[in-house]
């Protein structure tokens, strides 16, 4: 990568990009770093920038839309993304709009500099292949030198026949050099995305600037691989060719059919004995004679299986999967609400060590049935409470008490317990 290139950091958080410039530059590279995408926008239509660095959860806009964005009007820009939000989903998606790297926090910085000095390796690659016959006759030796050292599978094609091919192409495929070199790329494709991929290649030399695309490859072996496939159009030894490179994404899609198959599962035959179990119990509290404890036991039963339920409901909500992250669903409540439901539920665990869970709130013995209003999803406040609990119970010897200290600040409450450091802050804005 040359020293003038330039890489544009954006994260919401000013101690990262501060961190990240400082090492970036320290190691000779030229760096801007901005905390708001829709600044990063104008920042990058107004300068000359390489590669972009993106956080992929912010504000305004998240970093796969201003990934998106930044392609659509500068295709040559490199993007890498970094998350603390880490998922299937948003690798794909990050796949789908052209990112290069995709790197979870927390990370160490030789890993995003090894990242970027890739990076800039493929882009240098790429300008350099798509120059005039003359220069790529000239310089051919650096160019193979160069693609024969990158992560990525990459082919020369004409006329559908592979001109050139890397050895990464050859050990995602299986195939030695000299049967690879006489292939027509048509017969490597997977049957049912031949028509698919044959548009594609068709648009492209056409004049078309089609983004990446996906398709599979038949290996050696007579396996198939997902392939992300990026290709652009250049002249190569006087005749149009198509430069493709391709990076195996199998693992990534078998991952993500395996979640739709768990999904559905989820929503087919795990909700169905769920509701079977809340209309049985539904049928004891209102047909059928009961004492006033085993009454409570019931409809303690069925508050369990609605909170389950709508647990459910919340994972295979399929337009928060796409959009990456869960919308909390807001309530006002009464936390103690919480709490006690949290104590019944590990009732039975705390009798049997006969452990006392007492709760303090603003360093005063609060009993059960006092109110503590709360604006918060009940759903994941009760499973933070349930596992704060639980461990503390798991932790205290047996005859001792367990204390839940609750202590209410000016933007959040503070809960945590008495017996080991597990705690939990719940913000009510």
């Amino acid at each position: 990568m040359q020293n003038e290139s330039r890489i544009l950091i954006v994260d919401d958080d000013g101690s990262l990009c501060k961190c990240v410039e400082e090492a970036l530059s320290g190691n000779g590279l030229s760096c801007t770093s901005v905390q708001d995408p829709i600044k990063a926008l104008k920042t990058i239509h107004s300068g000359q920038y390489e590669i972009a660095i993106l956080d992929i959860n912010m504000p305004r806009m998240d970093g796969i839309s201003l990934a998106k964005d930044i392609k659509k009007k500068h295709p040559h820009v490199g993007i890498i993304i970094i998350t603390g939000y880490g998922s299937l989903h948003n690798a794909v998606e990050a796949i789908k709009a052209g990112v290069y790297d995709f790197i979870q926090k927390p990370f160490k910085i030789d890993e995003l500099l090894l990242s970027v000095k890739r990076l800039g390796k493929l882009l240098e690659l790429e300008r350099e292949v798509a120059s005039k016959t003359e220069d790529l006759k000239k310089s051919e030796k650096r160019y193979r030198t160069l693609i024969e050292n990158t992560a990525d599978g990459v082919a020369l094609i004409q006329k559908d026949k592979i001109v050139f091919h890397n050895k990464a192409l050859r050990k995602i495929l299986g195939y030695d050099q000299r049967t690879q070199n006489k292939s027509k790329l048509q017969d490597l494709i997977y049957a049912d995305d031949r028509e698919t991929a044959s548009q594609y290649m068709k648009d492209i030399l056409g004049g078309s600037d089609q983004g990446p695309t996906q398709y599979r490859l038949k290996k050696k072996d007579g396996s198939i691989c997902w392939t992300s496939v990026n290709t652009t159009l250049m002249e190569y030894q006087g005749q149009a060719t198509l430069l493709s490179s391709f990076r195996d994404i199998t693992p990534s899609v078998e991952m993500d059919n395996m979640r739709k198959d768990m999904e559905r599962m989820l929503r087919h035959d795990m909700r169905s004995q769920l509701i079977g179990i809340l209309g049985f119990i539904n049928r004891l509290i209102n047909h059928t004679p009961l004492t006033e404890p085993q009454l409570e036991y019931c409809r303690y039963i069925h508050q369990c299986g609605v909170q389950l339920e709508n647990m459910i409901e919340t994972y295979l909500d399929i337009s928060r999967l796409e959009q990456g992250f869960f919308v909390l669903k807001k309530d006002h409540l009464n936390l103690l609400d919480v709490v006690k439901q949290s104590r019944d539920a590990l009732r039975e665990l705390a009798d049997r060590k006969n452990i006392h869970i007492a709760i303090i709130f603003n360093h005063k013995i609060y009993s059960i049935e006092d109110s503590l209003s709360f604006f918060g999803d009940r759903i994941y406040l009760q499973n933070a409470f349930n596992n704060l609990l639980k461990n503390a119970i798991e932790a205290s010897p047996p005859d001792m008490g367990v204390k839940i200290k609750v202590q209410e600040k000016e933007t959040h409450i503070k809960v945590d317990d008495l017996v080991k450091s597990h705690a939990a802050v719940l913000r009510s804005n």
